[in-house]
């Protein structure tokens, strides 16, 4: 988001200046003094924008604009925590992330109105805690019609915002991957790989509630790790649900059918399967394979042909790339695109369908990634007590930043996933209280699509 909002305040200045006009940023700028007074003597308090309404001639572009004006220069404070909850504008109103309300301890409602020929702004203050507002504020200034019709421009960048965290909960410690798929009933089942099963979970509204749960026996050596992990991956094969689970403390990734109304155990693969992707018309699961014992890739990708009539001992053939903190394959309909890394260096890698290495970012640091098909790539920071996620549109085969969010924790691991038909990536974050650590398990959506 940072950088986002660097283009869009220079964009602001640049309008400015050519007309000559300031009102909209006179406006945020009073307003934004005013609250960073009053938070001023709060430490550590939570405060987010909850409410935006319109009642001027400023369009949602125009909001969304003066939002991300007033938020940057909230986010310049030390004394107090602003969290950007903001989903979208949609006639004259701002669509913001109240899934956990509790996390806040101050709520902030806005309102633009217009007054002949000049623009107020409204500020609200209220106290969760307290139950009750704390203040009312109103600023108003001259907007001229240069100045608005600049405002009012639609500005590309922001469609492809809105990358937000739609759900939150903890887990249990030792959670690897989550994967979903439809049942046969079509309802969306989600599966969460722990080291010794997996638990199956169907979703209502905003809660998991447990479907079915089996046990994993992995094949001797089991390897002694510091963080168990492993990827999942579920894909159909005729009327069978196929489920493959594989990790870096066992030489070998299990495959799991259900067949008959029960799974059962299958083959043993010798690489951690990660998408199951079609290949001059046949069919191959593509992986990769941990260090034994160790948290990263060989620096090798695998295809092991894979159909009801491949054989059950067909060998894999290989591709080399770089061993890999991280890991992942975007694909589209099925076909492989690229190949993403992580490398021990924490440096951003890129291989394109035919392993050929394009330029490193030298400048692009991470920790873990994935991708979503051929369209979204999220890259974690590589920092322990507050993590970033950093979302890349990837369609064109480029790697185009789109949105910037605050973690509090270090990431895990992440998975591209969906949530009540929502797409975007599962986050499992790793969080220090009291001593002691808490996973909690984020998951970051795109409602504008």
């Amino acid at each position: 988001m940072k950088k986002a909002i660097c283009s869009l305040l220079l964009l602001m200045a640049t309008g400015a200046s050519v007309i000559g006009q300031t009102g909209a940023e006179a406006l945020v700028a009073e307003s934004a003094s005013f609250l960073g007074a009053f938070f001023r003597n709060m430490p550590d308090a939570r405060v987010a924008v909850v409410r935006f309404e319109n009642e001027s001639e400023l369009s949602d572009s125009a909001l969304q604009k003066i939002y991300q004006m007033l938020v940057s220069r909230l986010e310049g404070e030390k004394s107090f925590r602003v969290l950007d909850l903001l989903l979208n504008f949609n006639g004259g109103r701002g669509e913001f992330n109240l899934v956990q309300p509790e996390a806040l301890d101050f709520l902030i409602e806005l309102k633009l109105i217009q007054n002949k020929s000049k623009t107020g702004l409204g500020l609200t203050v209220f106290s969760r805690l307290q139950n009750r507002v704390l203040t009312v504020k109103y600023f108003e200034r001259n907007i001229s019609k240069g100045e608005m019709d600049l405002l009012n421009t639609r500005s590309h960048a922001f469609a492809n915002l809105g990358f937000s965290l739609l759900l939150e909960f903890e887990s249990r410690l030792g959670l690897m991957d989550i994967q979903s798929i439809a049942a046969v009933d079509g309802q969306e089942q989600y599966f969460f790989f722990y080291p010794d099963e997996i638990i199956i979970y169907n979703a209502r509204e905003t809660r998991l509630e447990k479907h079915f749960q089996f046990k994993l026996a992995w094949t001797r050596p089991v390897f002694p790790v510091l963080h168990p992990e492993g990827k999942l991956l579920l894909f159909r094969l005729g009327s069978d649900l196929v489920l493959t689970a594989g990790c870096n403390f066992s030489p070998t990734a299990q495959m799991q059918t259900f067949r008959d109304g029960r799974w059962q155990e299958s083959r043993k693969i010798d690489f951690v399967p990660f998408r199951f992707v079609t290949l001059n018309q046949a069919p191959y699961l593509v992986g990769a394979r941990y260090e034994e014992g160790r948290n990263f890739f060989k620096g090798k990708v695998y295809f092991l042909p894979f159909s009801a009539a491949a054989a059950s001992d067909a060998s894999a053939y290989e591709k080399a790339t770089c061993p890999a903190l991280s890991l992942d394959f975007s694909t589209r309909e099925g076909q492989l695109q690229a190949v993403h890394a992580i490398d021990r260096d924490y440096t951003y890698r890129l291989f394109t369908a035919d392993f050929e290495e394009k330029k490193p970012l030298s400048e692009k640091k991470g920790a873990t990634l994935a991708a979503s098909n051929g369209e979204w790539l999220a890259i974690s920071d590589f920092s322990r007590g507050s993590d970033q996620l950093f979302f890349y549109d990837i369609r064109d085969g480029g790697l185009r930043p789109v949105y910037t969010g605050k973690v509090a924790g270090e990431i895990q691991f992440m998975s591209a996933g969906n949530w009540h038909g929502v797409r975007g990536f599962w986050a499992g974050v790793r969080q220090p209280v009291d001593g002691m650590e808490r996973l909690m398990v984020q998951f970051w959506g795109k409602r504008n699509e």
